[in-house]
């Protein structure tokens, strides 16, 4: 992603490019250098004035062309755009404007409590082979402001393909002082180490991967989980592989796990079980729906494992099978992450 590309104050004046925040979990640069153009929609006389946003509700747009030859957000099928780029794009741009326009110090890392995301009409989606056009219509509302400043935003996006609204999402965020986030870094790290088992070569080891095929990839690089190491009464445990240099998926220098291998971990471990249990066929199954709460930073060098239960499957209302799913991602005894996730098998 580059957000820096365009950042603008008015449809009609042009502020001067900012380079999106780099530090903290969640850094801008995870959309694999896809360009993004930004706008800022002020509601305040001190919007129009200073390219900042006042510690009020604000609104923003963001525009982008999906990607269609890309090594992540194309890899598969190729039948549908893919939802973990219009949530990247959506929580990039929340972190950005909470740097650059609600004047957050840039040594504040974002941290996100709660993230979700959702496909409400699946025709747009769909790749027709021609360029397509996604736009993100964000509110951002701050809280617990102290001195102008806001340790935290709440935001909502509405999501358009070639002007037809056809999915949302939403995030909360906080800003964390320095020494606030290296304390819970460390504390969660004691904490996953306690319940983990000892660090020998065999114990964290995460075994091999998933067949690219078998969790609706092609590029064995975009593979995010293994077969499971476990089931027991409906219940699956599957490892979560980490994803050293990757484009999307690297935790960065931070080292720790960045937010897209919960969203990807969650689709690869849901279509896992779903096509092991209700017989989805993972090259027709699409995530429509993912919302997931967290509770701490995953630790990039530790084991992670994603527990996963569904639902009997349903239909939708066009009669299209669909399945829900709720997964639990943890680190030793120390659970990280609590999802759920919603496949359509779309054939």
């Amino acid at each position: 992603m580059d957000l820096a590309s365009a950042a603008y104050a008015t449809p009609a004046t042009p502020s001067a490019p900012a380079a999106p925040p780099s530090t903290g979990p969640g850094a801008a640069g995870r959309n694999g250098g896809v360009p993004l153009h930004l706008l800022h929609r002020p509601v305040t006389p001190e919007g129009f004035l200073l390219d900042a946003a006042a510690p009020v509700e604000q609104h923003f747009a963001l525009s982008a062309e999906l990607p269609d030859d890309h090594a992540v957000f194309n890899d598969g099928p190729g039948t549908f755009h893919d939802l973990l780029f219009a949530a990247e794009s959506l929580r990039q741009a929340a972190q950005f404007v909470g740097h650059q326009y609600f004047r957050v110090p840039a040594e504040r890392p974002a941290v996100f409590v709660s993230s979700g995301v959702e496909i409400q009409e699946p025709t747009p989606w769909r790749r027709t082979g021609r360029p397509a056009h996604l736009s993100l219509d964000i509110t951002l509302k701050p809280i617990d402001v102290v001195n102008g400043i806001p340790r935290g935003l709440d935001c909502r996006g509405g999501i358009a393909i070639d002007g037809v609204a056809c999915g949302g999402g939403s995030a909360r965020l906080l800003f964390l002082m320095p020494g606030v986030y290296r304390a819970h870094r460390a504390l969660g790290r004691r904490e996953s180490l306690r319940g983990a088992p000892a660090r020998t070569p065999d114990a964290m080891d995460p075994g091999p991967a998933a067949r690219p095929d078998r969790v609706g990839r092609a590029d064995p690089r975009n593979v995010l989980v293994g077969p499971p190491l476990r089931a027991n009464d409906g219940e699956f445990t599957l490892p979560v592989l980490p994803a050293p240099g990757h484009e999307v998926f690297d935790g960065g220098p931070q080292g720790h796990i960045p937010g897209p291998v919960f969203l990807e971990a969650s689709r690869q471990a849901a279509l896992t079980v779903a096509a092991e249990l209700h017989g989805f066929n993972p090259a027709h199954a699409v995530l429509t729906r993912w919302w997931a709460s967290f509770r701490g930073f995953g630790e990039a060098d530790l084991p992670l494992t994603c527990t996963v239960v569904t639902r009997e499957p349903g239909r939708d209302a066009a009669g299209r099978p669909t399945v829900q799913a709720r997964l639990t991602f943890s680190q030793g005894g120390r659970a990280l992450c609590s999802a759920s996730a919603t496949l359509l098998q779309d054939c």
